[in-house]
């Protein structure tokens, strides 16, 4: 077989047989918005130089500029349930582009946190509205695929990123990385707007012994407080609820305290910084592609295997990040941090995996985005202790921080394993009844 017939023949079993092209657009987002994100992590020593910040002032502009996009998704997850969400997210890829630019423009650090809220605040339409289409577009029994596919969109822009910024900035200086990452980000909308906006738990009705037809009426929205009250009653999302504040610091802190690490202890620059976060992106695409399809395979039989899997792979990044602080070279800690991209590559797509699943469908964008205001607390106490610790004890005491996080994260998780199948099965009850009244 040649290589494009293999190609479409891998994109083809990914789908189930469904449009490859919506897929690839969201992937295509998915990078795009990725380059922004880590061009940030990378430059943040230059730029806390920049505007004079210390270690604190840096991770507390990460942590509030963080918390203010969750709080606007909230209620843009909302609008997501109720509205076009193909149209949404290309008007937030517009939006994070467009602020992007004011990044580049910032003159003090007030205007930068601005800066930074509206870029988040465009990204914040990807989770409701990317996850959701997903789970619509695609049937369960491929999710794991599919999210996973879509992870490497965050790998692919993970690489371009480091080596982008980090070269523009050695060059031009800090600001020009992020006037620049608005040019690829208009390409993919424009890609976008060929997408159509697919039915609303049409496979969980089918799932549930729906006919065609039937699957393709939507569900009415639910209100804003039958909104949380669906969501409380799902006992895995619950405890996701207690898990995701300790959860948080490992998948929105490791990234910029990565980049402290490098130029505080290893004395790099932001080109040399680049080029090691690129050169060990691609170990995250590996760990995508070689963990996945089994992980697709061994949740097929238990799905309660998802939520140990994200568990332990939480401590785990938690741990490696600790090995990196502290390694005795250079070299030692740039192969601990390619153990630690692989890792963190399959940590989302397993855990949106879980998400879509049991999340009915009426409300599936607002749960995607609710979830995430449970990261507040971790973002607004736990990155802002690891800056002070940093501060007054260093860098490497500043890690040990998240040791015991990321373990009562895990646990937390594990004991979610009971409820998942329940979950699952009322979400696709609740579709069908719903439907028939």
């Amino acid at each position: 077989m040649r290589p494009v017939g293999r190609v479409r023949a891998w994109a083809s079993d990914v789908t189930g047989g469904g449009a490859v092209y919506p897929l690839l657009v969201l992937f295509g987002l998915n990078a795009v918005d990725e380059l922004d994100r880590v061009g940030f992590s990378v430059l943040l020593p230059d730029i806390r130089d920049h505007f004079g910040l210390g270690d604190a002032g840096a991770l507390a502009i990460v942590a509030v500029s963080n918390v203010a996009v969750i709080l606007i998704s909230v209620p843009l997850s909302f609008w997501c349930d109720r509205a076009n969400r193909v149209r949404i997210a290309t008007i937030g890829a517009s939006v994070w582009a467009l602020f992007s630019v004011g990044t580049g423009l910032a003159v003090n650090a007030f205007t930068l946190v601005v800066a930074r809220i509206g870029a988040g605040t465009g990204r914040a339409v990807n989770e409701p509205t990317h996850n959701s289409l997903l789970s619509d577009w695609y049937p369960p029994e491929t999710r794991v695929k599919v999210f996973s596919v879509h992870r490497l969109g965050n790998s692919v822009g993970q690489i371009a990123g480091p080596l982008l910024a980090g070269g523009l900035a050695w060059a031009f200086g800090w600001r020009t990385p992020f006037i620049f990452f608005a040019v690829p980000t208009a390409i993919v909308v424009l890609a976008a707007l060929r997408l159509h906006e697919p039915v609303r738990g049409a496979h969980e009705r089918r799932a549930a012994g729906a006919d065609d037809a039937a699957a393709a009426v939507e569900e009415e929205p639910e209100g804003v407080w039958g909104t949380f009250r669906t969501l409380g009653r799902v006992g895995t999302i619950r405890r996701v609820w207690w898990a995701i504040p300790l959860l948080a610091v490992a998948l929105f802190g490791v990234p910029n305290v990565l980049s402290l690490v490098y130029e505080d202890i290893y004395g790099l620059n932001s080109l040399q910084r680049g080029l090691v976060a690129a050169g060990v992106e691609p170990l995250q695409i590996v760990g995508v592609l070689t963990v996945m399809p089994w992980l697709s395979r061994r949740s097929g039989d238990d799905p309660g295997y998802l939520l140990r899997f994200v568990g332990v792979i939480g401590v785990v990044d938690a741990l490696l990040l600790v090995l990196l602080a502290n390694a005795p070279n250079l070299a030692t800690a740039i192969a601990v941090h390619a153990l630690l991209a692989a890792s963190i590559g399959v940590l989302a797509p397993a855990f949106f995996s879980i998400l879509s699943f049991v999340i009915p469908p009426r409300v599936r964008a607002a749960g995607f985005s609710t979830i995430a205001v449970f990261a507040v607390p971790g973002l607004l106490i736990v990155l802002p202790v690891m800056g002070a610790v940093s501060d007054r004890y260093g860098l490497q005491a500043s890690t040990l921080v998240m040791v015991p996080v990321a373990i009562a994260a895990g646990l937390i998780l594990a004991s979610a394993r009971r409820f998942l199948v329940p979950d699952v099965d009322r979400a696709r009850a609740e579709a069908l009844a719903r439907l028939a009244t």
